[in-house]
């Protein structure tokens, strides 16, 4: 079972599945980040058997609110293109082969699955309070990213394995 840690939360993946931080590539890095300035989600994940690519974004407020301007679900949808971008990029620019492979098989994918995992305090107070309404949240995700995605998942790590075949522990 394939295992990666980000940002401090624990993905565990079935055997058969794929998982790569992408922003920590080299190729990102030193190269499409430069050209383009561009944002990508945590972390990508192949299941083949499904022919799907799930594109995932942490955001762990608990201990600390949230800062930026941005509304959060712009930001989802902006590092879901620019992932995007990235790979397709990736499938004819990148000098490392397993990135290579894995950006081929990742636009070859009949489906794109967004997912939002959103960690935010049990009891809000003003020094640590929600991001984000839950009970709006869903909506405002789907309006951001339905052009890739028309049923995205919003939801906590414990609410995970139940709509994704995989699991999350958080730190």
């Amino acid at each position: 079972m394939p295992q990666l840690i980000v940002d401090k939360f624990t993905f565990n993946f079935p055997a058969e599945w794929m998982p790569l931080k992408y922003d920590d590539s080299v190729y990102y890095r030193k190269h499409f980040n430069d050209f383009a300035a561009s944002k990508a989600v945590d972390l990508l994940a192949l299941a083949p058997r499904h022919s799907a690519l799930w594109m995932i974004e942490i955001k762990d407020y608990r201990r600390r609110r949230r800062t930026k301007p941005e509304c959060l679900f712009t930001e989802v949808a902006h590092k879901v293109r620019d992932t995007l971008a990235g790979l397709a990029a990736a499938r004819v620019a990148v000098n490392d082969p397993q990135l290579q492979a894995f950006a081929v098989n990742a636009m070859r994918a009949s489906s794109f699955r967004v997912v939002l995992l959103l960690e935010q305090p049990q009891k809000p107070s003003k020094l640590f309070p929600q991001a984000v309404d839950p009970s709006t949240a869903r909506t405002a995700l789907i309006k951001a990213v339905r052009a890739v995605d028309p049923h995205p998942i919003f939801c906590n790590a414990g609410a995970l394995t139940e709509k994704t075949g995989w699991n999350v522990t958080p730190p």
